[in-house]
């Protein structure tokens, strides 16, 4: 794991302007940096390193092939690393290091761009072929790692994080619509960014530049699918249960030792248990509580660490800590989010912990159809017609959230639905306060285009694909990836498997989500009903959640001042704001002045 930027077409400053980039994302790899200068052909790789595999010099980047004539700089980890290095053993190939980055840029010798669709992982990575003189760079299948791309004074940058960008020019203009996007979303959905005329390079997409010429092509080479594929019940439980078996031991690949953040449910749970199987000493799990009990699951993290003889550690956060946490909150987030807050106290304990890497279960609800959104999905022709009620009746009678959010599917917004499963704000609150109009929002807001086409794909399918593909692709993983680095971390998904992924993404609608009603993720606890106690899965479920309502309460940045209007604070004190609204809300004023004010607690 590791931060990485690339420049292409810019001919002065190479050398500052890459040693900026790299500086501005260190966090992400204190453990060693390079960069690479060609004024010839006028591009610049830069990288921080978070070792990981082969933690010797060997591991160095900007690395290059022996003949020189290929770099790469890389960020991720390629889990089937060592079956791909011996299949090119087999073609004549030899290793100088114990590295998967080595790997890549001898599988690209040998199969060229088609090296990604072999590849099983994580990753973003820059490559230069000097024979061609091409720029290749690609994003893994999920958008697990991010690879931000941006354009300016005919340049093309290349960043791990947005910050990156920033750091070039610290004047970069704003993406002047930004902030309808966060407030509708709670977050930036791809391809969305704070800045102008910067976007992420999409999720298993990779990119060609010629040197010469500067021409460019994306090209897809994978999308999520939804075939609904006939299976037997007892068969589709058979081969999750041998995917994701399969997953969690690729994952626990390190030459440092790998621990679980260990919630209590039922997929921080089964990791736990099956990288203790793995294990021959105690992995290290760890886990946050709270003074207030409401949002306690100690007593479910207690029957796993029993039944697995795992080394666990609490941590609890105080409101005092998230007070005195403030300013590095704010200062970590690379883009603007609702939900990061959480993930940074648990990575902090992690690094402070001396872990390098973690496994977490994000994945596993989008997957396996653990949100309310999927359950419901089958009333959303009802949905609808109350939507066009709603346009006949008073609005007193939809006045509070979530009612309000249905005029969402009023609107010809792609993502309408997601919306009214999960939108923040609702168009006429966004166009409140922002001071613009309700049209306007709408119109911008009609701009959102999915990756694939889901218009034929069954309403239970389409509710996981939301939730994949905007809510864990932007949010979950673009947090988890941001935080993790800020602390030195790296945070790895088994659930996000690709073979998993597409394994499960492909059953039949019927099969997927078989006794959804009496057992959550049925077919995941099918799987393991064997391994899993009941008290873990027959129990309600319950987020990662902290007691952000009364923390907020009281919080004095909220109050008298012109970056929070009085009655948004107001409607929060009334309980019809929750904290993420009111957060959302702070978060969209100019950041000077929010740099002033964020010490005000």
């Amino acid at each position: 794991m590791c931060r990485i930027a690339a420049i292409i077409g810019e001919e002065d400053h190479l050398e500052s302007q890459i040693q900026s980039m790299t500086h501005a994302m260190h966090r992400g790899g204190p453990d060693d940096g390079g960069h690479i200068v060609n004024d010839a052909l006028q591009y610049a790789l830069g990288h921080r390193r978070l070792a990981i595999i082969d933690l010797s010099p060997l591991g160095h980047q900007p690395m290059m092939s022996v003949d020189s004539s290929i770099e790469i700089v890389y960020n991720g980890e390629i889990y089937n690393f060592l079956e791909i290095k011996e299949e090119l053993k087999l073609l004549g190939h030899s290793f100088k290091s114990n590295s998967d980055t080595e790997v890549i840029i001898q599988g690209y010798q040998a199969w060229g761009i088609h090296i990604v669709e072999k590849l099983r992982g994580m990753f973003a990575f820059v490559l230069i072929d000097k024979n061609t003189n091409t720029l290749f760079a690609a994003r893994d299948h999920a958008g697990i790692k991010p690879l931000y791309i941006g354009r300016k004074n005919e340049a093309v940058y290349f960043s791990s994080e947005v910050r990156g960008l920033k750091a070039i020019d610290e004047d970069w203009e704003e993406n002047e619509h930004w902030k309808i996007w966060f407030l509708a979303y709670g977050f930036l959905p791809e391809p969305i960014t704070t800045l102008k005329n910067v976007e992420p390079l999409p999720r298993g997409h990779y990119m060609t530049i010629d040197l010469k010429t500067k021409e460019e092509k994306i090209v897809c080479y994978y999308q999520y699918q939804y075939q609904n594929k006939q299976v037997n019940y007892a068969d589709a439980v058979a081969t999750t249960k041998a995917l994701v078996s399969q997953s969690v031991k690729r994952h626990l690949i390190a030459d440092v030792p790998v621990g679980v953040f260990l919630s209590g449910g039922i997929d921080s749970s089964l990791l736990s248990i099956l990288a203790q199987q793995q294990q021959s000493s105690p992995i290290e799990t760890l886990s946050i509580y709270f003074d207030d009990e409401k949002y306690s699951e100690k007593e479910y993290q207690d029957i796993i660490v029993k039944q697995t003889g795992v080394k666990h550690h609490f941590y609890k956060v105080s409101k005092q800590e998230f007070l005195d946490s403030w300013n590095e909150i704010y200062e970590s987030l690379d883009q603007p989010s609702t939900d990061a807050i959480n993930t940074h106290f648990i990575c902090k304990y992690a690094h402070q912990l001396g872990l390098k890497v973690v496994l977490s279960g994000l994945g596993a609800d989008e997957l396996f159809g653990g949100y309310p959104s999927v359950k419901h999905a089958h009333h959303l022709n009802k949905y609808h017609a109350l939507a066009m009620i709603n346009k006949l009746v008073p609005a007193s009678l939809f006045s509070t959230y979530p009612k309000r959010k249905i005029q969402y599917l009023n609107t010809s917004i792609a993502s309408k639905e997601y919306l009214f499963y999960r939108g923040l704000f609702t168009p006429k609150d966004i166009a409140t306060i922002l001071e613009m109009d309700e049209d306007k929002v709408v119109e911008e807001l009609s701009t959102y285009t999915f990756q694939e086409n889901i218009s034929s794909i069954t309403k239970k399918n389409r509710a996981a694909y939301y939730d994949t593909a905007i809510y864990m692709q932007s949010q979950l993983l673009k947090d988890s990836d941001t935080q993790s680095m800020w602390h030195s971390l790296e945070l790895r998904v088994p659930f996000l498997d690709r073979d998993l992924m597409a394994y499960v993404n492909n059953l039949e609608e019927s099969v997927k989500f078989q006794h959804q009603s009496s057992k959550p993720k049925a077919l995941l606890v099918d799987a393991f009903i064997n391994e899993l106690p009941e008290a873990i899965w027959n129990r309600p479920k319950k987020g990662f959640t902290f007691p952000f309502e009364n923390w907020f309460g009281g919080m004095k940045v909220f109050e008298n001042n012109k970056l929070m209007p009085t009655w948004v604070n107001q409607k929060f004190k009334n309980k019809d704001y929750n904290f993420s609204r009111l957060w959302s809300v702070f978060l969209t004023a100019p950041k000077k002045e929010l740099d002033q004010v964020a010490v005000l607690n």
